[in-house]
Parts: structure tokens; C-alpha cells; sequence
């Protein structure tokens, strides 16, 4: 019983003794390895956020779909959105997912989304989402979907 208790107090002091860019970088470590080895978590990037947590668990316990986005000669782009979301909510998404992939991409590009939404618009096959205060379920979009953008003509902005 000693024993245990002199290893425990050894344990806390090598803790004190660590700074605490030093226990991040443990506690990293040990959270990639626990994510590595779990069958459910092994899908996820090891830098990743509460927000995109708590969205792949709305997924599993279908309160949340996950859309598709294909961006013509760049990655594909994976968004999650509530089941019964606006087509501006989805637009508000892409735009959040976007800047995640680019902050783990090491880019810094500035993108002009207003510009970005007035010259493209949603496509899913070969309907346009085109009134923002619609529900995506209004125009068939359902959960592994894939929507593209598709560059607006001849219309008046």
C-alpha cells in the first residue's frame, strides 16, 4: 500500500515539474493514439474541434446529414448540416468547413463569399437551390448527397 502511494505522489511531482506546453503536447500524444486505435474515431483529423465533435455525433444519432460538395479540379468537400436546414444555413456551413479545411491545409487565402454567391449558385442534380429561405429537404437534398456549384448565367444580380 506504501508502494502505491509513493508512486502516486512520484507521479505528481513529475507533473509539476512539466511546463505546459509540455502536458499539451502529452495529452496530444495520448488523445492521437486513443483516436488512432477506437474503430469510431479513427475517421477523424487529430486537430479537431468541439463544433466538428459534436456535429459527427447529431450524424450518428440522425438529427444531422452529411452533404458533398464537389469543387470542380479541388478535393471534395464533406459538410455536415441539421436535417431540416435553410438553403442560406447551408451556404453559412460550406463557408464554415471551408475555412476549417483551408486552416488545416496551411492556406491563408482570403475568399470573397459574396462574391463566391453571386456568381455561383448550388446545384443538385440539375436543380438549382436558388431561394435561400427554403428548406434543403424542398429540393431533394438528403443525407450523402453531392452538390455542386455551378456558375450563374445570364441572370440579374
Amino acid at each position: 500500500m506504501e508502494t502505491a502511494d509513493i508512486t502516486g505522489k512520484d507521479q505528481e511531482d513529475i507533473v509539476s515539474t512539466l511546463s505546459h506546453d509540455d502536458l499539451l503536447e502529452i495529452t496530444q500524444s495520448s488523445l492521437v493514439t486513443l483516436m488512432s486505435t477506437d474503430e469510431l474515431l479513427k475517421d477523424l483529423p487529430n486537430d479537431i474541434i468541439i463544433e466538428e465533435i459534436l456535429s459527427q455525433i447529431a450524424v450518428e444519432h440522425g438529427q444531422s446529414i452529411t452533404i458533398f460538395i464537389s469543387r470542380e479540379t479541388e478535393p471534395t468537400l464533406k459538410v455536415i448540416v441539421p436535417q431540416n436546414t435553410t438553403v442560406r444555413n447551408l451556404k453559412k456551413a460550406i463557408q464554415r468547413h471551408f475555412e476549417i479545411y483551408m486552416k488545416r491545409s496551411g492556406m491563408k487565402t482570403k475568399i470573397s463569399w459574396k462574391y463566391i454567391w453571386k456568381t455561383y449558385i448550388l446545384d443538385f442534380d440539375s436543380i438549382l437551390l436558388d431561394d435561400d429561405n427554403a428548406a434543403i429537404q424542398d429540393y431533394g437534398v438528403t443525407n450523402k448527397v453531392t452538390l455542386a456549384f455551378k456558375k450563374k448565367r445570364g441572370q440579374k444580380l
